[in-house]
C-alpha cells in the first residue's frame, strides 16, 4: 500500500503529521480539523437510521437490533476517517463496514441453518475479527483493501441465491418478500457508480464541500443499510414472529431443517 502516493496535508495543519490513507477522493482536503466537510457530514444519515432501526426492532428483537449499532459505527468511523484524512482512522472506517456487512452474513447463515440461534453473536464477531485480520494481510498481496467489502457484498448475494435456489423453490411458503432487498441492491449499484465517478474524477468538483460523488455514496448506502434491516425484519430470529408472524410455524413444518419463516410485509 503506497501511502506516499496520496497527497499530504500542508505542514502545521491538524492531522498533517499522521500517515495518509490509501485513497484520495475528489474533495479537496482543507487545513482544518474537518479536512473534507462533505465527505464527513454526509455520514450523519447512518446514525439517524441507526436510531430508527433501534426503535423499530424494539427490546423483544435483540438479534435484529444488531443492525442499529453497526450502522451507527459505520457513520462514526467513516466520519472520523474523512474528517482526519488519516490511515489510522481509515482502519476504523473499514472495521465499521465489516461490522455491518457481517450482520447480514451471520443472519443469512442462521436462515440457512448453517449456525444455530445461540451462535449468531459468536459467528458475527468472529467474522468481523477475520475481516479485520484480512485487512492487514490483503495489501501484502498487492491488492487494494477495498476488495474486502466487495467480497462481503458478493457473499451476501451468494447466500440469497443459495436460499432461493436450494430452499425456497422447494418450500414456497417460506419465501420472503424481496422488495426491500432488491431495492437495496439496486440502490447500492447506483451508489457504487457515484463513488467510482468520484474516484476516477468523472464527477469531480474539488472545491465543492457540500455534495460530491463519494458523499452521495454515504447517503445512498445509509438508505441501503436501512432497506436491508427492513428485509431482515421479516424473520423470527429471536423466537417470535417477524413483523407479526410466527417463526415457530416455519421451524415445525421443516423439522428444524428449513430457514426461519418469513412473513410477507
Amino acid at each position: 500500500m503506497r501511502l506516499s502516493a496520496v497527497p499530504p496535508l500542508p505542514g502545521g495543519c491538524p492531522w498533517s503529521d499522521w500517515a495518509r490513507p490509501n485513497v484520495k477522493w475528489c474533495e479537496d482536503n482543507l487545513c482544518a480539523w474537518v479536512t473534507a466537510p462533505a465527505n464527513t457530514w454526509s455520514n450523519l444519515l447512518y446514525i439517524i437510521f441507526a436510531v430508527q432501526m433501534w426503535r423499530e426492532a424494539g427490546p423483544s428483537r435483540p438479534t435484529l437490533r444488531l443492525f442499529a449499532p453497526a450502522s451507527a459505527l459505520v457513520g462514526l468511523t467513516s466520519g472520523l476517517y474523512h474528517a482526519s484524512y488519516t490511515w489510522v482512522f481509515q482502519i476504523f472506517d473499514f472495521v465499521g463496514m465489516f461490522f455491518f456487512c457481517c450482520v447480514t452474513i451471520a443472519l443469512n447463515a442462521r436462515r440457512m441453518n448453517v449456525i444455530g440461534a445461540g451462535s449468531v453473536y459468536s459467528s458475527y464477531f468472529a467474522g468481523v475479527a477475520a475481516c479485520t485480520l484480512c485487512f492487514f494481510l490483503v495489501p501484502l498481496l498487492g491488492l487494494p483493501v477495498q476488495l474486502l467489502v466487495l467480497f462481503l457484498v458478493l457473499t451476501t448475494l451468494a447466500q440469497e441465491m443459495v436460499l432461493h435456489h436450494s430452499l425456497y423453490r422447494k418450500h414456497s411458503h417460506l419465501r420472503p418478500n424481496m422488495r426491500h432487498f432488491a431495492a437495496g441492491i439496486l440502490l447500492l449499484v447506483v451508489a457504487f457508480g457515484c463513488s467510482l465517478s468520484d474516484l476516477l474524477r468523472v464527477w469531480c468538483s474539488p472545491q465543492n464541500h457540500v455534495m460530491n460523488g463519494h458523499s452521495l455514496w454515504h447517503i445512498l448506502t445509509a438508505v441501503v443499510l436501512y432497506l436491508l434491516f427492513r428485509f431482515h425484519s421479516q424473520f423470527a430470529y429471536d423466537g417470535g414472529g417477524g413483523d407479526g408472524g410466527s417463526g415457530a410455524e416455519g421451524r415445525q413444518r421443516g423439522g428444524g431443517l428449513l430457514p426461519l419463516r418469513a412473513v410477507a410485509v
